[in-house]
């Protein structure tokens, strides 16, 4: 009989125990595979050279006195950077960093403000994190925007520890490299551990006049001279493995959870309030401001008049104008950030108009506060001068009109990328103040004012605090062209001048810059009578201060 065929049997699947993981596939194993670190040659030189680096940065880092120092760590480190990436192709808004910070370099060499320098160092390196997180694959957004904050956080205080190691990992990538990072590894470990017991031990021992003296000697012949450069190569180190890490970190692709998709998802989250709730919680607030302005219109217009109202001196008036200013700022920016971040958008993922409206009218408010307290500072200054802290207070104010006027525009404009706009505008504001020698300026202001007016003073003890970039104008009252200085006043111009030529005139490399320069110059033109007659006024200012005392009051 016909047998009728059997139905191909499936061979039976093999048992799998729930114990027992399941193969991974290719493409979920492509990202791990990414995260392993093979480094080339190039790198595991650059490994190296990032030491090199963190050397320069402690070395720079007291930039108030080794300007030029500041100057060239910064061309090293961004150097660095274009080395280390190479022909990579890198976002275009990370350019914007690199060069910003190159330009505003240039203010180490050319200011004479030193706290103008630290912030501009400041800026540096907070350029260069930014430039490694913002130009690879890892940056949260195309230009900044909503994430700037989290990408800020993640730059500094997160990416370049996620690589932090990388540096003895590069090095140790070969058999040679890798005994050699395992002992710099030790030397960091060993350093770390040694510094607390001997500081203990030095305060200890400190009570032998013996063991202080020789400590002394050895400070003043050895540790001044190498020590501070020994200092700087072992702080350097981790400041390299930083650096690096940054570097390292955002070359390669790695799975984070510190990224745009769940940071979006937080400031979403956020999202809670409906926005009238927060246009009723506003209005009190613009029913007062309303009311103030509406009140003080007799003020207001004196001011914009540059009249000084009555019961004020310039002073208080000007003193008046910028504190009200930053509590307004302050009370409205506050207002305003939390509006935007708390407030829920419509359906279609815009701001509401209810929103917008008293963003504008908060704004306007804060820009007619700007615009008195503006001119209430010109009317001081143009009674007593300029200083430095009327400069900058002057600069602040004109920089908070700026990004007030800018949210005013972001709510017409609507793809007006408002982050990415202030900051521009804050960079370049900070260029404006930073790069000209502002201290210079200030001498001359005041100096011009004292030539061009008959009753105006000149506060020859401030232009003496300007340092180098003041030398210039006091040697001009050393000269006294208009002959009204007092004699104390004159004395106090040949001292400041004398202590520049005998302390200063010498310039270092790492202390040069321009109106150290400038000043040496003015010095070298300065007759050589009149030179001698300040260094005498430097080295015997006692004796002629009271000779200077006696002639001015009889």
């Amino acid at each position: 009989p016909a047998q009728t065929p059997c139905p191909p049997q499936t061979p039976p699947a093999s048992p799998v125990s729930p114990a027992s993981p399941t193969p991974a596939s290719p493409a979920a194993a492509a990202p791990q595979a990414a995260q392993k670190s093979v480094f080339t040659r190039k790198e595991q030189v650059l490994a190296w050279l990032s030491i090199l680096v963190g050397y320069l940065f402690c070395r720079a880092f007291t930039v108030i006195t080794k300007p030029f120092m500041g100057l060239i760590f910064t061309v090293v480190l961004f150097v660095f950077a274009f080395v280390f990436y190479g022909k990579t192709k890198r976002k275009a808004r990370s350019w914007f960093y690199p060069v910003s910070a190159l330009i505003l370099s240039a203010s180490l060499f050319l200011s004479g403000s030193e706290i103008l320098r630290f912030f501009a160092f400041a800026y540096i390196v907070a350029a260069f994190v930014m430039f490694c997180q913002t130009g690879g694959a890892l940056s949260m957004e195309k230009y900044a925007s909503s994430l700037y904050l989290f990408e800020g956080i993640k730059a500094a205080f997160v990416a370049p520890f996620q690589s932090f190691i990388a540096l003895f990992r590069a090095v140790g990538s070969n058999k040679k490299g890798k005994s050699i990072g395992k002992v710099m590894l030790f030397v960091l470990i060993g350093v770390g551990i040694t510094i607390v017991p001997t500081i203990i031990v030095a305060n200890l021992l400190a009570f032998d006049e013996n063991f202080n003296e020789i400590m002394k000697k050895i400070s003043e012949n050895v540790l001044e001279q190498i020590g501070g450069r020994i200092w700087s190569l072992i702080l350097g180190l981790p400041v390299g493995m930083y650096i690096f890490g940054a570097l390292e970190t955002s070359s390669r692709e790695r799975i984070t959870s510190y990224n745009a998709q769940n940071c979006a998802h937080i400031e979403e989250k956020m999202k809670f309030s409906p926005a009238l709730v927060g246009v009723i919680a506003l209005l009190p607030l613009l029913f007062l401001y309303v009311v103030f302005i509406i009140a003080q219109k007799d003020y207001y217009a004196a001011v914009f008049a540059g009249k000084l109202p009555a019961a004020h001196t310039f002073s208080s008036f000007a003193r008046d104008g910028f504190f009200r200013l930053c509590a307004v700022a302050v009370i409205n920016g506050f207002a305003l950030i939390a509006l935007r971040v708390f407030t829920k958008k419509t359906k279609s993922g815009k701001i509401s108009l209810a929103v917008r409206i008293p963003t504008v009218v908060l704004s306007l408010i804060t820009l007619v506060l700007c615009g008195t307290a503006i001119s209430q500072m010109l009317m001081y200054v143009s009674a007593y001068g300029l200083t430095r802290l009327r400069l900058y207070t002057l600069w602040f104010m004109g920089l908070l009109a700026l990004i007030f006027l800018v949210t005013v525009l972001s709510q017409f404009i609507r793809p007006l990328p408002f982050a990415a706009v202030c900051l521009v505008i804050v960079t370049l504001c900070f260029g404006a103040l930073a790069i000209p020698d502002t201290d210079a300026f200030i001498a001359e202001y005041n100096y011009k004012c004292y030539i061009e007016n008959a009753d105006a003073p000149i506060d020859v003890d401030y232009l003496s605090s300007l340092g180098a970039s003041g030398v210039p104008t006091l040697i001009k009252l050393v000269e006294d062209p208009k002959g009204d200085l007092k004699p104390m006043e004159l004395l106090q111009a040949k001292y400041s001048v004398g202590a520049f030529i005998q302390n200063e005139s010498d310039l270092r490399y790492e202390s040069l810059t321009l109106p150290g320069i400038r000043a040496k110059n003015a010095v070298t033109a300065l007759e050589k009578a009149k030179r001698d007659d300040c260094v005498n006024a430097y080295e015997s200012f006692d004796k002629l201060r009271v000779e200077a005392v006696a002639e001015q009051f009889g």
